[in-house]
């Protein structure tokens, strides 16, 4: 699968193909088909935010999808 990941703060996303994660107990797999980018997204990319993110990162969290495994 595809991923749009922020390796360093100061350089643009890149991407890469990664491995298709594996549900653990309690969690789901799904497909994104389309997602949101709000302004803690560019911010957590950039490093600006009061918290910064632990690098690499793969922004987005309103996402929309269809689940594929359980």
């Amino acid at each position: 699968m595809k991923a749009a990941i922020v390796k360093s703060f100061d350089q643009p996303l890149v991407i890469e193909d990664i491995p298709k994660p594996t549900p653990g107990p309690g969690e789901i797999v799904v497909k994104i088909e389309t997602s949101g980018l709000c302004h803690t997204d560019i911010h957590a990319a950039h490093g600006d935010w009061p918290i910064k993110p632990k690098l690499p990162l793969i922004p987005g969290h309103e996402g929309v999808g269809i689940v594929e495994e359980i």
